[in-house]
């Protein structure tokens, strides 16, 4: 299918034997990943140790890498936004409840001094409200 493109529509790579080893990450023969940008091999020639290949810039192919690639960081919980959202939340849930029990002090409870029977005689008395109304004029 690739064989009909025109030379002119196609980009043309070079490689020392070294830098396909490093550089290519290949998915089969006719196909490879070169600084995250996909390559559809048309036509190829080895002149010396160097080899060109004429390949078509699967851009189509590309962008579904990244996306599925920015998908799968999503769900591994290594997306920078995702993480950080997180971390807001982490802070705000921690904001809502006390982290650190208070210190108690067991000298100033002994110091409360407790009411004795004849102030609680008289909490427990109540008087209505006086009818009518005292008036303030």
């Amino acid at each position: 299918m690739m064989a009909g493109v025109d030379k002119e529509e196609l980009v043309l790579l070079k490689f020392t034997e070294t830098e396909k080893q490093t550089q290519l990450k290949w998915k089969h023969a006719k196909e490879f990943e070169y600084h995250g940008q996909m390559y559809d091999i048309v036509e190829m020639e080895i002149k010396g140790d160097t080899t060109f290949y004429w390949c078509w810039w699967d851009n189509k192919e590309t962008r579904l890498n990244k996306q599925v690639d920015e998908l799968l960081a999503y769900a591994l919980g290594k997306d920078s936004q995702h993480t950080e959202n997180q971390s807001r939340l982490l802070t705000f849930y921690k904001s809502l409840f006390c982290q650190q029990l208070p210190d108690w002090d067991l000298f100033a409870i002994q110091a409360i001094q407790m009411p004795t029977a004849f102030e609680l005689s008289y909490l427990s008395v109540s008087h209505p409200p006086p009818v009518p109304p005292p008036e303030l004029f």
